[in-house]
């Protein structure tokens, strides 16, 4: 990814103004806008969603809104393949990436240069994994990441059923423990605001 052009980065609760500001921002400083919003990247999910309006869209152009088919999946990984590609290519067209969205994980994981193994969910492990944690508890399961990954078990609360099994699919499929991948990172420089 470039590093000549900082990004922008605008972030904040539903409701708070966030798109108003990202398309001042995008108009301001001849940029384009990258949603950074688990929902909003589905088509027709428009209700309570705060997606832009058709015509807000109209003055900038969007990526990573309106992207994808309900039925498909859409993950961090995916998310973060395709916000990079969109800001390459804004780059190199030398305009200004402005990221707008509420959903920080993506965020925090794009400004911070994760590297996430792109694993599809395999649901017979989860179910496995589950009913593990349903029968022996939580703690149980955390133990068993913490075998395999300790420092992932050190980042990830036990009570996180849902994080812990994540970690030990990944493990599970790539032989790769999940701290791995979040340890080799390549944060971008930005410039982060949010509206009042």
């Amino acid at each position: 990814m470039p590093k000549e052009t900082v990004i922008i980065v605008v972030v904040g609760l539903t409701g708070t103004g966030k798109t108003v500001m990202g398309l001042d921002l995008a108009e301001r400083f001849d940029g384009e806008i990258i949603g950074a919003d688990s929902r909003q990247v589905y088509r027709g999910l428009d209700i309570g969603t705060a997606k832009p309006a058709a015509e807000e869209r109209a003055r900038v152009r969007h990526h990573c809104i309106d992207h994808v088919d309900p039925e498909e999946r859409f993950h961090l990984g995916r998310f973060l393949r395709e916000a990079r590609a969109a800001i390459d290519d804004i780059q190199s067209r030398g305009k200004t990436p402005v990221v707008v969205g509420g959903t920080g994980q993506y965020i925090w994981a794009l400004l911070e240069g994760w590297s996430v193994p792109e694993v599809e969910p395999d649901l017979d492990f989860r179910d496995r994994m589950t009913a593990f944690a349903l029968s022996n508890g939580p703690g149980a399961l955390h133990e068993r990441l913490g075998e395999i990954d300790p420092v992932a078990a050190g980042r990830i609360d036990a009570r996180n059923v849902r994080r812990v099994i994540r970690a030990l699919e990944v493990y599970e499929s790539t032989r790769r423990p999940i701290s791995d991948w979040h340890d080799d990172r390549d944060p971008i420089p930005t410039v982060i605001v949010a509206p009042k």
